[in-house]
């Protein structure tokens, strides 16, 4: 099951800055947001096969799983980069960096998980190439864990074409199975790479697949050409079979008269899966996952029905990458609008630290550094408490445009809550304050209920009892 691309809307992306900055802003309050304790699902990016659709923003998009029997809807992400590299087609496809476009066109939309695939090369070659309408779709590689797919791609436009636009930069596509109809939901990035060349990142949830899976992309159309540029992709688990660890807790229990059992969790180097067997018909509950060090989990997207539910998350971190147990919190109370609020707080940016921020329930946010480095700005911070661990952080240059994140925060350190996170190129003379946005709440959400996973890596297949 897909999603039709052309019924979402299209936003366009030409808008003048002082535009551009009140949409940002006035959709920043308008979304909702809580803590980690409470409402981790308020944020994630997937999306399907809209070519223009975007969400602007970082951390508190609130993440709403509509999950109807055998689908997710998933919020809207997608940004259309325009910067220019200018790469030959035949080797330099082979050396796209096709993550660290991803990256760079999304910032910190996507978990930091999918770096993982270059840095191991855990990708398989295919240089698929289909021409028709005078444009070639070439698929670079693709990566399949078993948890989530990753297609990358290159598009030229072989004739006709000047200079592409960012109307240009598009694929159309309907998703399929060979001999399986999964429930699959994606997103994507396009960046163009040169005067009649783009590339494009798909990533993909779904639901189990057979054994040696063919995806087919259905393509019908590139820009404003339609045509048949259809493909089938081969996929593959041999570069990852060694590398991922499955546990089966068979922990059970009842949270809000509803029985669950925390069925499988799989760990690979890119993702983590939790597969929650349920009785909840109305798919109200929702869980998330932290580690024994109380690092959060980055959440992925996810798929509920038939009584299961696969969420999906980034790995385990850097630090911690063999927790000894994790905690799975579940919570089927979703706040509305009225119920919190959001305020921002500010910290002026004076060259000297630390620099202290006010952050949720009395904590705070311990400015340690900022370093201005030739592509990044990177922000280290320590928090005082779990809650604040991930703040809605934004930086503040010199004209009041706020900026946010490019990549999510990662921590640093085991025996506190250090953080260091990534921004956008910024002049060390630019930068004039932080910005916290803080909850206050009206209502006050209940805790959710707390479930601990033991984790044997050495027996990882043997149920353990909590």
């Amino acid at each position: 099951m897909t999603l039709d691309s052309q019924s979402r809307q299209n936003l366009g992306m030409d808008l003048p800055p002082e535009v551009a900055d009140a949409v940002q802003n006035r959709m920043s309050h308008l979304r909702p947001s809580g803590s980690f304790e409470t409402l981790w699902q308020r944020y994630k990016k997937y999306a399907p096969h809209d070519p223009k659709g975007h969400q602007s923003g970082f951390k508190h998009v609130r993440r709403k799983w509509l999950l109807a029997a055998n689908a997710l809807i998933l919020c809207t992400v997608i940004v259309t980069g325009a910067w220019l590299l200018s790469p030959s087609v035949g080797a330099a496809l082979q050396k796209s960096k096709f993550i660290e476009l991803l990256y760079k066109s999304s910032g910190a939309s996507f978990d930091n998980g999918l770096e993982q695939i270059e840095q191991q090369n855990l990708s398989t070659q295919t240089n698929i190439a289909i021409i028709d309408k005078d444009i070639r779709l070439t698929i670079a590689n693709a990566f399949y864990d078993g948890v989530q797919i990753v297609v990358n791609y290159e598009v030229e436009f072989l004739k006709g074409k000047k200079s592409l636009t960012s109307d240009d930069a598009a694929v159309y596509y309907k998703l399929q199975v060979e001999d399986a109809q999964p429930t699959m939901m994606s997103t994507h990035v396009f960046t163009i790479t040169g005067a009649h060349t783009f590339v494009g990142t798909t990533l993909i949830n779904t639901s189990v697949l057979p054994e040696h899976p063919r995806l087919t992309m259905l393509v019908e159309r590139i820009g404003s050409i339609q045509g048949n540029w259809n493909v089938t992709i081969p996929l593959s688990t041999e570069k990852i079979e060694l590398l991922t660890t499955k546990f089966r807790p068979q922990i059970s229990g009842t949270y809000q008269d509803k029985h669950f059992t925390v069925d499988e969790i799989i760990f690979t180097p890119v993702s983590t899966q939790l597969v929650v067997k349920n009785d909840d018909l109305d798919h109200k509950l929702f869980y998330w996952i932290k580690d024994d060090l109380d690092t959060q989990f980055d959440p992925g997207g996810g798929q509920s029905g038939n009584g299961e539910a696969r969420m999906n998350f980034g790995p385990p971190s850097a630090i911690n990458p063999k927790p000894p147990f994790v905690t799975m919190m579940i919570n089927g109370i979703q706040m509305e609008p009225g119920d919190w609020s959001n305020r921002d707080v500010l910290a002026a940016y004076t060259g000297k630290f630390p620099i202290i921020i006010e952050g949720n329930n009395g904590g705070t946010i311990k400015i340690t550094g900022v370093q201005f480095l030739d592509d990044t700005t990177v922000v280290d911070y320590e928090s005082s408490d779990a809650v604040n661990q991930l703040p809605t952080l934004m930086l503040e240059d010199s004209a009041g445009k706020r900026i946010w994140p490019s990549k999510r925060a990662v921590r640093v350190a085991r025996d506190k809550y250090a953080y260091s996170v990534q921004f956008p190129k910024l002049e060390p003379g630019s930068l004039t304050r932080f910005v916290n946005m803080v909850e206050e709440y009206v209502k006050v959400p209940p805790k959710p209920m707390e479930v601990r996973i033991p984790l044997d890596w050495d027996h990882p297949k043997t149920p353990t009892n909590p």
